[in-house]
């Protein structure tokens, strides 16, 4: 609650500096590398081998343009994360060894301040940061194991928001419902006019907040009971420690000006 009360004040003193430098919204998409980053998953080895994962934020935004190079913008976007897995120590052969992903989508609010350079040539010079609140919309679960000898198993999008405890019924929250992180992006903007530009931004993001809840290590048996490897049953720890989402891509958009002026 202390976030977004500081956040509605920014964007209320932002409202009152606006200087006649006109509103600014944008379609932005941003292919992504993402990482779900935990110190429990590392300790696994060849187990949990991380594998590259495919992400995407996609969306549209508002701004108010403080002056000609400056300028506050609010965003709305759906934002694709998650992790894929190989477990190594599965098969001697790679195409029998056992993949495993989780998934994680987000609707994702980002409150960037915005800097850019002269608009008057074909290309400037193009920057933002600030942070962004994710609100978890869905969160899977998908597993193929290839080296059964005898029944291939494969489990698809099993539902990981809440693991019930097979033997009392208590449900357990594994992922929170919202996570604070925060985003920079750095590049250019070609000017196709005075009003409209084309966005090419280096992109990374990241949670600095834990994503997995307080339940995650509890629920841990009991999702590997029936789902292997989607969480390592760590019996020696007391939980499973900090979890971090980690995104970095590219972002393409075009955004467009209206009520400029000196």
């Amino acid at each position: 609650m202390r976030n977004l009360s500081l956040l509605a004040l920014f964007l209320m003193a932002a409202q009152f500096g606006f200087a006649q430098k006109g509103l600014e919204f944008g379609v932005t998409f941003t292919p992504a590398t993402s990482w779900i980053i935990n110190d429990e998953d590392f300790a696994q080895g060849d187990d949990m081998d991380l594998q590259a994962t495919f992400g995407y934020n996609a969306g549209a935004h508002l701004g108010i343009n403080f002056t000609e190079s400056m300028g506050l913008q609010v965003g709305l976007n759906l934002s694709q994360q998650g992790q894929n897995y190989i477990n190594k120590a599965s098969s001697s052969n790679k195409e029998d060894m056992d993949v495993y992903s989780r998934k994680l989508t987000y609707v994702r609010v980002p409150v960037l301040l915005k800097f850019n350079g002269s608009t008057e040539g074909s290309f400037t010079s193009y920057f933002r940061f600030g942070p962004h609140l994710d609100f978890l919309s869905k969160a899977v679960y998908n597993y193929d194991e290839n080296s059964g000898s005898i029944v291939r198993m494969d489990r698809e999008d099993i539902d990981l928001t809440q693991v019930e405890n097979p033997f009392t019924g208590e449900n357990y929250k594994i992922y929170n419902d919202v996570v604070f992180g925060a985003t920079v992006e750095m590049g250019g903007a070609i000017n196709i006019d005075e009003n409209m530009k084309i966005l090419v931004l280096f992109h990374l993001s990241g949670s600095l907040s834990n994503p997995e809840g307080e339940e995650s290590y509890d629920a841990s048996p009991y999702v590997s009971l029936t789902n292997p490897s989607a969480f390592p049953d760590d019996a020696g720890s007391a939980s499973r420690g900090t979890a971090y989402n980690v995104m970095g891509g590219l972002t393409v958009g075009l955004t467009y000006t209206i009520g400029g002026g000196e």
